[in-house]
């Protein structure tokens, strides 16, 4: 309670600061306003002007916007003396900034261009960006289309220090940042997890996402089928790139109106307005897709409609055409002006994906095949109410409700699947293969346990061979609300725009959950000894809600003929389990030399909430065998007794935190004429990220052998052994930590040999562990007398170290009067290391003892005895060697041609010189490593229709 009053008080403190602000700053206004008038116009044929009604024009500074009418016409009223940027927007048009110096009432002409190829200078590659919202990089609709990206994961590759990838749609595509780690590892699934993919506004969710088996049995997340990972990022191959207009990717230290990340924010912005009807086809080896987009002006005042269609077919190699990925999504966009102040746009978006593994002819041994597939519909609003007043600006809101469902299935022909199974979910549950029938020793004491719930219940033992199947069935319901107003007052030379705001995020499971025959429930997992599967229905585990308060001011200041500018902000996030936390940020840029350079810094703390799967984890199972005579040839098969007992324990972690990262970076940007160099070095501390961690609980294994001379079915003791249940349950022992400098030189056009080049590269080093103790128990046995005691080497043994230097220059050549765009990328590797460094790894810090379940330290002069030399991990010393790369080098091309006004055709090879370095490892000399990327390439044909 104490809490909740001292977060009450520090927010009502916040707002009254803020309150008073606005009215001593309303109080002490001296400073001149004025009225900034124009016409957004277009060029036909070079001469006629052509009025472009809709566009959007903007004063960040300010947090001003308007759209021009029907005529191009817009005005701002109000408008404080000083420089102001101006940024005038439209569909298929070139973005104009420009700025103004602001001392008179102004009447401006503006004109805009088609964003096509023939352009003098065309922006096919990552622009970077400074402001508030962090150091960041931003792609246009040109990029895209020159780059032929299929899915958002595609155009990932633009940015510093990241590598070409071969455009694929073979697995699930999650989007991290600054990260190293490859596919599907802790570190790539943590980074990708804490990235927020926010598309038109609102971001898509992953939180509700729990396709996978069973992570309590060994810690895995993989999903059933394909798709997302429950303990990663959402799954980018369902955003087609056919309607997106530009992608703005944050790295630094995001504004404070992003909540639930702690790596970065990926900003999409699809289509909207007037457009053409354009018919996409793309091909490569792996994908065939075609794309129809069109956007419709329904008249004056009535708005615009913009409508996309997109289909893909992807399989995942040539030769093996039973492996496939298909995806169709479809999006209706509504946009319009009402009241000459309200700014909306709504939108209905379906997105289907499907991962199929059908049965392959020459596959009789597992008999394997699979599917995942995504059915999901999206209603997604926002709008900004725009006022004219002297210090509020505008009122802006988010809604989006996400509706999908998601089934999975996996199907194997099981081989050595010997195991005992009860389908029982009570805890100490001990039951035979004769359903509500009590089993007795020679004493006549029970040693059955059959409860009311299992009265109907039997365990049985599987057979060695036989076809198995599981499903899973998810409905994730996503929702998200936010609302936020922009204040703005100019004080003498300084500004303050203040930004208050408020965000709900709520997520929820209403799937029927994983389903299988008990008489044929998954192959067991065999690094998890005893362990068992059992369905969970999602429909019954709670949701997780989020709610997020904000405030920021952008503080700018004219220091003669330098500019200050501070972001500052604090966060407030409330999540389900009655979680707080605060997170502060802050971006800070000073010019020191006008013009020339500047230099800019931030700080911030990123905090991401815990999916469903982390809150809510599914119980751990283990079945133990009593007595098994089901392999008896003495004894008649009606007259075979199996008997079990079923261990239940809880794995929720009432102490589970909140996961934050730290972030800083510090740099400069240097112009010289129309060049740009900018610099950014930047620090991440990661230190309680999620995880599944091993725990233990103490079992007392009892096994039973008949009585006498076996006629009658009453059993004596044969061994009581102590043994320890193994399994995993959420924590926040993973750690990252990443250091790196990235850089981006833009040298500009050369119009001489029409020509600009652009160098962009990063050095990043990560070290990545767990800290919690390394479980050791590799020679324990399957039976109760062969178990071991769990040996515990020291906190964070295992330290992964990857670290790359990598820069890529791209040239790219235009021809304008043809619509001709040529891109040649040299990217070099120019350093690329991978070593896990070892703590003491060679004798335990403690034990966790199998006959009581508690920790105690271990004596390093017991070693050698009986009950722990089985605790001592062999160690091979050569793991410690370094794994090094000389450096590697690529060359791909982009190509792109504009035929008339109606026909663009595209082409791309990446490692066009088929470059394959041959490596030997360091670690296992005799064996070689072909690295770069194989010799790939891809065409693409567009058709404009006006």
């Amino acid at each position: 309670m104490t809490k909740l009053l001292s977060i009450i008080s520090n927010t009502a403190f916040m707002l009254l600061l803020f309150f008073s602000t606005c009215q001593v700053a309303n109080a002490q206004r001296k400073t001149a306003s004025f009225t900034i008038r124009g016409t957004v116009s277009e060029r036909q044929n070079h001469s006629n002007k052509i009025p472009v009604p809709s566009a959007s024009i903007h004063i960040d500074d300010y947090g001003a916007s308007t759209n021009a009418d029907l005529n191009g016409k817009f005005s701002f009223q109000d408008v404080p003396a000083g420089k102001i940027k101006l940024s005038v927007k439209m569909l298929g048009k070139i973005t104009l900034d420009t700025l103004i110096n602001v001392h008179a009432d102004l009447n401006l002409d503006i004109y805009l261009s088609d964003a096509d190829f023939r352009l003098q200078e065309v922006a096919v590659t990552a622009r970077n960006v400074q402001g508030g919202n962090g150091t960041s990089s931003k792609i246009s609709r040109m990029a895209i289309d020159h780059l032929q990206a299929n899915s958002l994961a595609d155009v990932m590759s633009l940015l510093p220090g990241a590598t070409t990838i071969n455009p694929n749609l073979n697995s699930s595509k999650q989007i991290s940042i600054r990260n190293l780690a490859d596919d599907n590892t802790k570190s790539q699934n943590s980074n990708s997890f804490g990235t927020a993919i926010v598309m038109n506004g609102a971001p898509l969710s992953n939180n509700a996402n729990l396709q996978a088996m069973s992570p309590t049995v060994a810690g895995g997340t993989a999903p059933i089928g394909g798709g997302a990972s429950p303990g990663a990022g959402f799954d980018v191959r369902n955003v087609s790139m056919d309607n997106v207009e530009s992608v703005e990717v944050i790295r630094g230290v995001p504004g404070v109106e992003y909540g639930d990340i702690t790596s970065g924010v990926v900003l999409v912005n699809t289509k909207a307005g007037e457009q053409p009807l354009r018919i996409s086809a793309h091909t490569n080896p792996n994908i065939s897709q075609i794309s129809l987009t069109k956007g419709t002006d329904l008249g004056p005042d009535k708005g615009a409609l913009n409508l996309g269609l997109d289909y893909a077919y992807n399989v995942n190699d040539p030769v093996q055409s039973y492996l496939f990925y298909q995806r169709l999504t479809g999006t209706a966009l509504y946009t319009n002006t009402f009241f000459k102040r309200l700014n909306s746009t709504s939108s209905i978006d379906l997105m289907y994906g499907k991962d199929t593994r059908k049965l392959n002819p020459d596959d009789q041994i597992t008999q394997s095949r699979s599917s995942a597939r995504d059915l999901g519909f999206i209603f997604n609003t926002r709008g900004a109410v725009n006022f004219e007043n002297l210090w509020l600006r505008n009122l802006n809101y988010v809604a989006r409700v996400g509706y999908t469902t998601k089934n999975g299935y996996a199907e194997s022909l099981n081989t050595a699947a010997n195991a005992p199974y009860s389908a029982t979910l009570t805890d100490g549950a001990i039951l035979s293969n004769k359903p509500n029938t009590d089993i007795f020793d020679s004493k006549g004491n029970k040693l059955t346990n059959i409860s009311e719930a299992d009265k109907l219940g039997s365990a049985f033992y599987l057979p060695s061979t036989y076809l198995g199947r599981y499903d899973i069935n998810g409905k994730e319901l996503n929702t998200y609300l936010k609302a936020n107003t922009t204040f703005f007052n100019k004080i003498g030379t300084t500004n303050h725009k203040w930004i208050l705001g408020a965000d709900f995020k709520a997520d929820k499971n209403y799937g029927e959950g994983k389903t299988f025959s008990s008489a044929a429930p998954p192959y067991r997992n065999l690094s998890a000894v005893n362990a068992s599967f059992r369905p969970r229905a999602y429909k019954d585990i709670p949701g997780v809600n989020q709610l997020g308060l904000f405030a920021e001011e952008n503080f700018s200041a004219d220091l003669g003929s330098r500019r200050l500018n501070i972001i500052a902000g604090l966060r407030y996030d409330h999540f389900s389990g009655n979680s707080n936390t605060f997170s502060p940020r802050v971006n800070a840029m000073f010019d020191l030399l006008p013009n020339t350079l500047s230099v800019h810094a931030a700080y911030g703390q990123l905090a991401k909430a815990p999916a469903i799967l982390y809150l809510h984890p599914e119980n751990a199972y283990f079945e133990y065998i009593n007595i098994n005579e089901t392999a008896s040839s003495s004894i008649p098969v009606e007259q075979q007794v199996l008997m079990t007992t079923t261990r239940v324990f809880n794995t929720e972690n009432e102490k589970l935190q909140i996961t934050k990262n730290e972030k800083a970076e510090l740099g400069f940007q240097l112009n010289i004429k129309q060049s740009t160099l900018t610099v950014t070095a930047f620090r991440e501390r990661l230190r309680n990220g999620y995880s599944f961690d091993y725990a233990t609980r103490p079992v007392t294994f009892n096994e039973y052998t008949r009585a006498g001379d076996g006629t009658e079915a009453v059993y004596d003791l044969k061994e009581s052994n102590s043994v320890l249940a193994k399994y995993t349950m959420p924590g926040n022992n993973f750690v990252s930590n990443t250091k790196g400098i990235e850089i981006e030189l833009d040298l500009g056009r050369f119009s001489a040999i029409n020509s600009s080049f652009s160098l962009n590269g990063a050095w990043i080093r990560n070290e990545s562990y767990n800290k919690n103790y390394f479980y050791f128990d590799d020679y324990s046995g399957a039976g109760g007398s062969a178990r071991t005691h769990i040996a515990l080497y020291e906190p964070g043994m295992l330290k992964d170290n990857e670290e790359r230097l990598v820069t890529a220059l791209r040239s790219t050549h235009n021809i304008p009067s043809i619509g001709f765009v040529v891109t040649l990328t040299t990217q070099v590797s120019w350093r690329e290391i991978s070593q896990t460094k070892h703590g003491n790894d060679s004798i335990p810090l403690k034990y966790i003892s199998k006959d009581d379940g508690l920790t105690y330290n271990f004596d390093p002069a017991r070693k050698n005895e009986a009950a722990f030399k089985d605790l001592i991990r062999p160690v091979n010393e050569r793991v410690y060697i370094k794994e090094s790369f000389p450096a590697m080098l690529s060359f791909n091309l982009n190509l792109t041609k504009e035929i008339a006004d109606y026909m663009r055709v595209s082409f791309f090879a990446n490692n066009m010189l088929r470059s394959y370095q041959i490596t030997e490892s360091k670690q296992q000399p005799g064996t070689y490593y072909r690295r770069n990327e194989k010799l790939f390439f891809g065409l693409g044909l567009t058709l404009t229709i006006k």
